[in-house]
Parts: structure tokens; C-alpha cells; sequence
């Protein structure tokens, strides 16, 4: 019997490991480089997370039960991408021909940035780990059910970047935060001295 990947990735288990991730992937050089060389260094972290989440995933599956990864590094338009596949269906990591942005283009979800916010990585506004893992989640279950659905609101994260002097308007977010069902995880310095980004989580 062909085996199969579970379609439900455990929400806790990728909890588990935000946090750490979180710290573990910060670009603390990232003022004295330029917007290519910031996009080269989320190019490797998201290779290596990939790396990282289907070795794991894929580990004692039989091979024509794997996710594979496709990498077309030198497309006709100069541009880059990351193919994700399972089965008939896939999603991509693409970095167009000029080199400085990338985007998860996914056909549940759409075209969705990959972009810091200060010296973390983000992926439309929801860490990196956590938004390379939903995007995997979201191609088992369309490879599973046949069907390119559109899936219920799955974003367990939010990222503001906010004038780190302006008291009134980071106790506005905290407030609208905490209304919206969202709990505040932790703040960090943003892209300028005088910004800060904070993280939420949404409680469930």
C-alpha cells in the first residue's frame, strides 16, 4: 500500500520550535548589507529550512511517497525558483531575475512575500519556520483531496513594526491585539533604530 504524509502537521509541534527559530535565524548584519545581499542570505535560509522540514517529513517514507524538492537556479528570465511537489501538485520559492525579493507562490494561498521585519524573516507576516510548514501542510492537503481549495484563515501569527517612541500607538496594537484573540510573544528592534517589531500569536 502507498504510503502517505499526514496532511494535519501538528500546530503545537511547530510551536515548539518558533521561539528558537525565531532567535536562530536573525540577521544581525543585515544595515551594512545591501537588498540583494539580504535576499541572498533569506535564499539560503529558506534552503536550508526546506532542507530541514522535508528531510524530517520524508524520513521512512517509500520514495514514490516523498515530497521532493526541485531547485531551477538558472531560469530563462534570470530568474530563481525552489519547486515543491507532491504528487501532481506543488508550491515555489521564487526570486526574480533582479535578485532582490522573494516570494511563496502557492496556489491556495497566492503570492505571498518573504521579507524581513527587522532582522528576522518573515513569510506574509508569519515567521519563516512556521510559514514554510503550512505551506507544506497546505500542499498535502490539496494533493490528498484532489482539489486546489481555498483553506479557512490557518494564520496563527502577526507582525507590526511600530515607532519604538510612540507609547500610544504600541499600547493601541497591544489592546487590538488582545481584542482580536492575539496574545504579544516579544518585541525586537525593526529596520531603523527608531522602530521595533512586535510578534503575536494567536490563542486558540
Amino acid at each position: 500500500m502507498l504510503q502517505e504524509l499526514r496532511i494535519d502537521v501538528d500546530v503545537n509541534d511547530i510551536r515548539c520550535a518558533i521561539r528558537e527559530r525565531l532567535r536562530e535565524y536573525d540577521d544581525g548584519g543585515r544595515e551594512a548589507r545591501t537588498n540583494a545581499e539580504r535576499a541572498d542570505n533569506a535564499w539560503r535560509v529558506v534552503q536550508n529550512l526546506l532542507a530541514e522540514e522535508l528531510a524530517e517529513l520524508n524520513d521512512g517514507l517509500a520514495i514514490e511517497a516523498k515530497i521532493t524538492e526541485k531547485d531551477r537556479l538558472a531560469l530563462p528570465d534570470g530568474s530563481q525558483a525552489i519547486d515543491i511537489v507532491y504528487r501532481d501538485q506543488k508550491f515555489s520559492i521564487v526570486r526574480p531575475k533582479d535578485k532582490r525579493h522573494l516570494s511563496l507562490v502557492d496556489p491556495s494561498a497566492g503570492h505571498l512575500p518573504i521579507e524581513n521585519l527587522g532582522s528576522k524573516l518573515f513569510v506574509a507576516g508569519e515567521p519563516i519556520a512556521a510559514g514554510l510548514l503550512r505551506a507544506i501542510n497546505r500542499l498535502v492537503e490539496r494533493a490528498t483531496a484532489g482539489v486546489n481549495s481555498h483553506p479557512k484563515n490557518d494564520h496563527h501569527y502577526m507582525a507590526l513594526e511600530l515607532p519604538a517612541s510612540s507609547a500610544a500607538k504600541i499600547e493601541a496594537a497591544l489592546n487590538l491585539a488582545r481584542d482580536n484573540g492575539y496574545r504579544f510573544v516579544e518585541s525586537y528592534r525593526g529596520q531603523a533604530k527608531t522602530r521595533r517589531v512586535f510578534l503575536f500569536e494567536r490563542l486558540e
